[in-house]
């Protein structure tokens, strides 16, 4: 995040009245009126941009369903999208504006963070902002869309409960050092103890921390035994499950990898598909494709295009139609923590799925039931193999993970889990 200046806050304010209560602390009811809960986010929720929003936005959707909804959050700018998306979820905003700060200031913080062994530093105008939002709107429930936010709620845990959303552990920071060779591995290392040592100092304090899965889920509860723990997964919106607008007929031999080509689990799995499995692929399928599609390829991205059969798209605007092209989806990462968000593209679209433990990790994916998993290159391009082969199998797993779209993880369902965690620390 980059540090925030004083900037201009504005609201939208749209009430809707509660056709039911819900208790409190002490056994008191709110009687026909919505219980109050400021959400903080670290960016815009609203469009969908990335994996972010999209967690932003189902958990926001989720709590709109029941309860009247201000979102604090930190942004450049706001667009229609945005307003349009609260209005009609009658969820109020409040926005502060960052300020361009100097490579001085912006590296004074980040040795700060690793002197002090713990990436939960404030900055002032955040703090500021924060607070005041918290008092103008006196809330029942606090819910902090990253546990970066920590650093300014913390002190509000003894007038209000605190619900803490980690995407992700500080298992991701760990594998990134793992990988890293040279000077720059004391650099990550040092990075991945802070975020562990954020967790350990902060976790604990938290009554109530949601996260994407199950896995996380025991991640935490080792780490913070005395807190209550809610596994929610990201939902997947309508404006995620359209399919193309025009009908789009599959190419059966290309593979397709999508994502932000500028973050480093992106880029690994890129580099490592193209370079260690996609040639055993080709020596046994000559005719198959690559198409590597997300938005701001670095340069070992674009560097891939010298090889054979590899095409770098960059960002394109419809990536449902250029996932529905595809004769399937392939998932390489070998870094990262959380969950693999791109997923929720590829879901609703039915389409079969290779990937490695890392990028199925936290989901409801199980080998051979509905993708396949592979971790050597040997094992990835034999699965890929399989399926560039075998038009049923496609069949067969596109079928069972769309499945997954419609049960797992719809909308719908996080809805239901998010009100019942609400209602249980409102209660308790």
């Amino acid at each position: 995040m980059e540090a925030i200046g004083a900037g201009a806050c504005f609201g939208i304010f749209l009430g809707k009245v509660c056709p039911e209560a819900l208790e409190l602390a002490g056994g008191k009811a709110l009687v026909e009126k919505r219980a109050k809960i400021l959400v903080l986010c670290p960016d815009l929720p609203f469009p969908i941009r990335a994996g972010g929003q999209m967690r932003m936005a189902s958990l926001i959707q989720a709590l709109s369903e029941f309860a009247s909804v201000k979102v604090a959050f930190i942004a450049p700018q706001t667009t229609e999208e945005t307003i349009s998306w609260a209005r009609e979820r009658n969820v109020s905003l409040e926005q502060l504006v960052p300020r361009n700060r100097s490579l001085f200031e912006r590296w004074s913080e980040r040795l700060g963070i690793l002197f002090a062994r713990s990436n939960l530093r404030y900055r002032l105008h955040e703090r500021t902002f924060f607070n005041q939002a918290f008092k103008s709107y006196s809330p029942d429930l606090v819910w902090l869309e990253t546990p970066y936010l920590l650093r300014y709620a913390i002190e509000w845990k003894e007038k209000v409960p605190l619900v803490v959303d980690y995407w992700g552990t500080s298992e991701g920071a760990n594998r990134i050092c793992k990988v890293t060779r040279g000077p720059l591995k004391i650099w990550k290392w040092l990075f991945w103890r802070a975020a562990l040592r954020g967790e350990m100092q902060f976790a604990p304090q938290v009554e109530n921390i949601v996260c994407v899965s199950s896995l996380d889920a025991a991640f935490f509860r080792n780490l913070a035994p005395e807190s209550r723990i809610w596994a929610i997964p990201n939902g997947i919106l309508t404006k995620n499950t359209q399919r193309p607008t025009v009908a789009v007929a599959d190419d059966p031999s290309i593979m397709i990898f999508t994502g932000d080509m500028s973050y480093l689990p992106n880029i690994d799995a890129a580099v490592w598909f193209t370079e260690q499995a996609f040639p055993i692929i080709l020596r046994e399928v000559p005719w198959a494709k690559m198409q590597i599609v997300g938005r701001e390829p670095r340069g070992e991205v674009l560097a891939l295009r010298g090889h054979q059969n590899v095409e770098v798209k960059g960002h394109m605007p419809d990536l449902a139609a250029s996932i529905a092209a595809a004769g399937f989806y392939i998932l390489p990462m070998r870094l990262g923590s959380g969950i693999r968000s791109k997923l929720f593209d590829v879901f609703p679209l039915g389409k079969a799925i290779v990937s490695t433990s890392t990028g199925a990790e936290g989901l409801e994916l199980h080998h051979d039931v509905n993708c396949i998993i592979a971790d050597s290159a040997e094992d990835f391009a034999k699965g890929c193999i399989r399926l560039l082969k075998n038009e049923n199998e496609r069949h067969r797993l596109g079928k069972a993970v769309s499945l997954l779209a419609s049960e797992t993880y719809s909308q719908e369902n996080v809805n239901r889990l998010v009100r019942k965690a609400v209602i249980d620390i409102l209660r308790s």
